[in-house]
């Protein structure tokens, strides 16, 4: 005796098939929305983060809230490159840190003059800018040329290098020699007459880059006057400053200088120059590639 089932009760194994198939592909499509959705949240996330440190890469604070500077900041740099096999963040800032910098000090009012502006004020009372600042940059490096001028003359900018005659052209042979820092160019007498006509001036920085205290007084004034000359043949014009290499010296090197006819020079001690700053012993505000922004606000208005 065969039993025929009702057509619903037939077709029910096919529906539950049915029903299997479209829980599954709604369960797949809701596993997929909640995957696209996470992807979207955490883009969002990303985003909106890389704005706000964008934002605080490139944000300007104003130094209202700081007091008066009691002295004239001299900035003292080394190289403004972007590559790291040129040493490590000690002397080199990264061109993106460096023009941040030059920015904050054009928002807040700072203008750029030279360290004999700094004598003839202190001396003779030659009015200044009201907010000065010297910046310089010590040995010659090719980077200053090629990153740092063309930051600096984007903000109308001028800057002192102090170059180390027997490197021009060549490398800095003084420091690979100590195993102090790796081989970078150094600027060529092009590159040289270029800033200097661009605003910038040009400074000693001896012939050969020795720690003028540790030698006898007889080469510190070979290194001292023989740079002088090389420099003032080759730019046509005075060279009247100079800073001591390693901020190595001593009274009898400071006294060299002033007879060479140099009218400053400049140490690696902190601190601001002031109307009773001796004026071949000046200090000065370093700056390095470690410094975040803060910091550089900090160092500028630490003394």
């Amino acid at each position: 005796m065969s039993i025929t089932l009702p057509l619903a009760v037939s077709s029910l194994p096919k529906l539950m098939a049915q029903s299997f198939t479209f829980t599954e592909v709604t369960t797949i499509n809701t596993k997929n929305k909640f995957i696209l959705v996470s992807i979207l949240v955490i883009t969002m996330i990303l985003t909106g983060t890389g704005m706000w440190y964008q934002h605080q890469k490139m944000y300007i604070p104003s130094d209202a809230h700081f007091a008066r500077l009691q002295g004239i900041p001299i900035l003292m740099y080394h190289k403004v490159n972007p590559d790291p096999r040129t040493g490590g963040l000690g002397l080199r800032v990264p061109p993106d840190k460096f023009e941040w910098q030059m920015k904050y000090l054009k928002r807040n009012g700072y203008e750029t003059i030279s360290l004999t502006d700094v004598l003839d004020h202190f001396e003779q009372g030659k009015h200044l800018p009201d907010k000065p600042i010297v910046i310089t940059f010590d040995d010659g490096y090719k980077d200053n040329h090629d990153f740092a001028y063309p930051i600096m003359k984007k903000y109308g900018y001028t800057g002192t290098v102090f170059v180390v005659t027997q490197a021009i052209g060549n490398t800095n042979f003084f420091d690979v020699a100590k195993k102090l820092q790796p081989e970078n160019k150094m600027m060529n007498w092009s590159e040289i007459r270029e800033i200097a006509a661009g605003g910038f001036v040009i400074g000693s920085h001896t012939v050969e880059h020795p720690r003028l205290a540790k030698v006898s007084p007889e080469v510190a004034r070979q290194q001292i006057e023989e740079s002088k000359r090389v420099l003032e043949q080759g730019l046509k014009k005075p060279v009247e400053v100079l800073a001591y290499p390693y901020g190595s010296y001593n009274d009898t090197v400071a006294e060299i200088t002033k007879q060479a006819g140099y009218r400053a020079a400049v140490t690696t001690e902190l601190g601001l120059a002031k109307a009773d700053s001796n004026p071949y012993k000046l200090k000065r505000v370093r700056v390095t590639g470690r410094y975040s922004n803060e910091k550089f606000i900090e160092q500028l208005h630490k003394y």
